[in-house]
């Protein structure tokens, strides 16, 4: 398998949110695979992390010449794209694109031409790996209309948005190409394999596969920690469905109960902001809760040095009944063991070791958070004896190096159909 070429497809490229993108294309290359990426839309002005200079991708993404509206300048941006790449084309599959009389309104439009850019150049690809199903559906568009070939293997991994509970029915003709052209999905968790089960008419294989870290930089160092206080942290956008106004809820209960010596770091950004800040100013607890912008992920890991309990007490949406699917913060506390105390929404819950690495708590109950933390307050032993278990649960089986063999995996049995 190695040597093998694997087109990577993505929507935005750098995307702070999504590093562990960035991680298995790192896994992929260091075993000796040759990754191409490929992104629809490039973000600028984002915090760059480190791992994205290890084989530097920054200067080796394919970003998509967007398909101008007006019809002239539609038609001569194409023409700049084609003299550009005039010795690389493979002309058979431009023709294709053109042919009014078989892909009618695509063809005229430069729909198809714009869409297949990619892969009419004369690259040649063991696997394209689409990450999130929107994506997946816009490369089988393409096998569908016999610009790829049909035998091109295509993989399609899901991460949650893209699957929304209250859209089960409507996935079934939005996603209608992927469906029937892709030869593999991948999700992270049972959660999210269920969903996928309920959309998808065929009987396409589904693999759980986590999202992973790499464990040498989620990573306790010697430095001496401060024992001042009792620090709490929560790591995640600022929304309903991550549960940050739920935190707010749970440390002024602990502060009820007397617990003075315990504080609560908030990290991240989004609509809830002023919400929280409201919040923390209606309970005066001002000077027991922090709020943080979104860090690094280096000024993550010294962070959770200084902490010592990580909480996601995330929700269902009410509106899309959406839940996080996997949550990788939860896999980056426990590897710089931190004990975790996570909801049972959606599919935290398999991210864990119930009882032995941190509490899976049902979702919305605050007091059941409380009893959880306060476990860890009153026992410093368990607290250590969750942080050394949840290390050890973290390497096992979420580590980038372990993941990448079992991708390594999918792709070999794939390549067998």
């Amino acid at each position: 398998m190695k040597s093998k070429q694997i087109a990577i497809v993505v929507k935005y490229f750098p995307s702070i949110s999504e590093t562990f993108i960035v991680n298995q294309i790192n896994a992929l290359k260091a075993i000796g695979y040759n990754v191409t990426l490929y992104a629809y839309h490039k973000v600028e002005g984002i915090p760059i992390h480190s791992t994205l200079h290890e084989f530097n991708l920054l200067n080796e993404v394919n970003y998509f010449v967007q398909p101008p509206k007006a019809k002239i300048k539609r038609l001569f941006t194409f023409f700049q794209w084609v003299v550009v790449h005039l010795f690389s084309i493979n002309w058979r599959c431009l023709f294709k694109c053109l042919n009014v009389f078989k892909h009618g309104k695509d063809a005229y439009t430069l729909k198809l031409c714009y869409e297949s850019q990619w892969f009419m150049l004369k690259h040649k690809f063991d696997i394209i790996h689409a990450h999130f199903g929107m994506n997946g559906n816009r490369i089988a568009y393409l096998k569908a209309k016999g610009i790829i070939p049909k035998s091109q293997p295509l993989i399609t991994t899901f991460h949650g948005y893209d699957m929304m509970p209250n859209q089960i029915d409507k996935y079934k003709s939005i996603y209608k190409y992927l469906f029937e052209e892709a030869n593999a999905f991948t999700v992270n968790t049972r959660y999210l394999q269920n969903l996928l089960l309920q959309a998808s008419p065929n009987k396409i294989p589904i693999h759980i596969l986590p999202v992973g870290l790499d464990t040498k930089v989620f990573e306790q160092s010697k430095e001496t920690k401060d024992n001042s206080y009792f620090n709490v942290v929560f790591c995640g956008r600022f929304i309903m469905l991550k549960g940050p106004d739920l935190a707010v809820d749970i440390l002024n209960r602990l502060l009820e109960l007397g617990y003075k010596q315990v504080r609560l770091h908030l990290i991240g950004s989004g609509k809830l902001l002023h919400t929280l800040e409201q919040q923390i100013s209606a309970y005066d607890i001002g000077d027991y809760v922090f709020l943080h912008s979104t860090m690094k992920q280096e000024s993550i890991v010294k962070f959770y040095e200084q902490c010592d309990v990580f909480i996601l007490p995330g929700r269902y949406d009410e509106n899309t009944g959406r839940a996080e699917t996997q949550g990788l913060v939860i896999q980056e506390a426990q590897a710089m063991e931190l004990p975790v105390v996570v909801s049972d929404a959606g599919g935290m819950k398999y991210g864990l070791i119930d009882g032995e690495t941190g509490f899976v708590v049902k979702a919305g109950d605050v007091d059941g958070f409380v009893r959880a933390i306060e476990k860890l307050l009153n026992d410093s032993e368990l607290k250590l004896s969750m942080g050394k278990k949840g290390r050890q649960f973290v390497e096992q089986y979420y580590d980038n190096r372990v993941l990448v063999k079992q991708l390594e995996a999918i792709y070999k049995s794939v390549l067998k159909m």
